[in-house]
């Protein structure tokens, strides 16, 4: 064969391959940037306008990839970073789940999920790294806003002792194992490390474990979820609820309960809301309620809003709410701090939503 020819040969088979190795991998750069603008009053602390981010949807960078690796085995990556698009900052994120490892907002971290994968669709996921604690999924999913905005009551749902919130939504150091696809069956296992001396009081401190198992079926979706972090100092963190929904179609009301034991405190959390599908767009609409047992007191919190989809990847919003502090112990806010006892926040926000 002459020289040239092998050449073409070799060429074209190295180019064949190549070919076939990049059908059976991806990498996927994604993102979604949202801005709004606000105007909050507080009790004691009169009013403000504010630009922020993060109103309809998180903002967030990230790159995710997938190999297959044959036989019905996957590798895969995620990596996702927080940013704040209204000043041009990363999001914070913690280290060992602890007061003691964590980082300021500034630089880009990827602090929203890091995690590296194995999957089969017959055996399910095995998750390593930076994830989303189990307990946290249905204060999410079971919400009408969602965890973001002036119109989203998570933190109602969330303890009061702020030590106990670094584990609120995600876990460093951690190990996830997800269902496969199971009909309508769905859960999730995790095990996360606190990385402390193996002596001393503090040596299981920041330690989670968690685990959630839903159900999904037509227009019915119902979960329960529980996460647990120890915390020496206070006590563990012990945080259980249960989210249910029913889309009506014209209507799709949402359920959530969520109880926060931490010590000897505890709070415990209800929600009533729905999504009503109106024009090019759908109207949201939800109450919640805090009862504290052992620390501060109780508090309400109404909201309304309004996404309108202008194409698959962008939206107009808007919210409005209030927040009723129910006695001096209590001072949640929409954004601008509570400085009189037992005021009262409220406000409204208009803002863009891009995701690509």
């Amino acid at each position: 064969m002459p020289k040239l020819s092998r050449v073409a040969v070799c060429t074209a088979l190295a180019l064949s391959g190549a070919a076939v190795y990049a059908q059976s991998s991806s990498v996927t750069l994604f993102g979604i940037v949202d801005t709004n603008v606000s105007h909050l009053r507080s009790g004691g602390n009169g009013s403000a306008n504010l630009l922020g981010t993060d109103g309809n949807l998180s903002s967030r960078l990230g790159f995710r990839g997938v190999e297959d690796l044959g036989g019905g085995l996957k590798a895969g990556f995620w990596l996702e970073a927080a940013i704040n698009p209204d000043v041009g900052t990363g999001g914070s994120t913690s280290a060992n789940n602890q007061p003691s490892g964590a980082s300021n907002s500034g630089g880009l971290t990827f602090g929203r999920r890091s995690t590296v994968s194995l999957m089969g669709d017959k055996w399910g996921e095995v998750r390593i790294g930076r994830d989303y604690v189990p307990g946290f999924w249905n204060l999410s999913n079971f919400s009408p806003f969602g965890t973001n905005g002036i119109g989203s009551s998570s933190f109602l749902f969330y303890p009061v002792q702020s030590p106990s919130r670094i584990t609120n939504v995600r876990a460093s150091n951690s190990i996830g194992y997800h269902l496969p696809k199971m009909g309508g069956l769905y859960g999730q296992a995790m095990y996360a490390f606190g990385e402390n001396s193996a002596s001393g009081p503090t040596k299981n401190d920041g330690r989670v474990m968690g685990a959630r198992l839903g159900y999904k079926s037509g227009p019915v979706n119902v979960a329960v979820g529980i996460t647990k972090t120890e915390i020496s100092s206070l006590g563990d963190l012990r945080q259980t609820n249960i989210g249910g929904s029913y889309d009506f179609g014209v209507a799709e009301l949402m359920l959530l309960w969520n109880e926060n034991k931490v010590g000897d405190t505890s709070t415990k959390s209800a929600l009533v809301g729905a999504r009503i599908p109106a024009g090019p767009g759908h109207f949201r609409v939800a109450y919640s309620q805090v009862k504290a047992k052992g620390v501060a007191n109780d508090a309400a919190h109404l909201a309304l809003g309004y996404v309108y989809e202008l194409s698959k990847r962008t939206a107009l919003y808007g919210h409005v709410a209030r927040i009723d502090n129910k006695g001096n112990g209590m001072n949640y806010n929409l954004g601008l701090a509570v400085k009189s006892p037992g005021g009262n926040s409220d406000g409204f926000e208009f803002g863009v939503r891009h995701s690509f």
